[in-house]
């Protein structure tokens, strides 16, 4: 085998270890997604949006109604998962002129991601 053989053997051989070690391009790997935090349900945020809902309930239910009173006293907020609160209390109202007053419960579901009162129900 001549010299120039041996160097061209030698070169080659050289050159598929380099390349054999050679390191991939790495691809950068990205952090997996942090869910979004739940927002902070601020008490009394979600009572008074949610007493404005009652309070139309109780007209959209009753169009002349007296005076409507929710009862703060017996109102409560319980978060929930998911970034909700509900609300819970009483109230009355008198339903015409007659100053017979009418009692009422009431749940309302407040979503603090949207800030806007989801459902009302209320109980006669």
């Amino acid at each position: 085998m001549s010299a120039l053989s041996r160097a061209s053997y030698l070169g080659l051989a050289l050159a598929l270890l380099l390349a054999a070690c050679e390191t991939p391009p790495q691809q950068a790997t990205r952090p997996a997604p942090r869910p979004p935090a739940e927002p902070r349900i601020v008490p009394r945020v979600a009572a008074e949006a949610c007493e404005q809902a009652v309070t139309a309930n109780v007209r959209k239910g009753h169009p002349e109604p007296g005076s409507i009173f929710l009862l703060e006293d017996r109102e409560q907020v319980s978060p929930r998962p998911g970034g909700i609160a509900a609300v819970t209390g009483e109230g009355t109202f008198e339903a015409d002129d007659s100053q017979a007053s009418i009692g009422f419960r009431y749940t309302c579901l407040y979503n603090g991601r949207t800030t806007r009162v989801d459902d009302v129900q209320l109980r006669y």
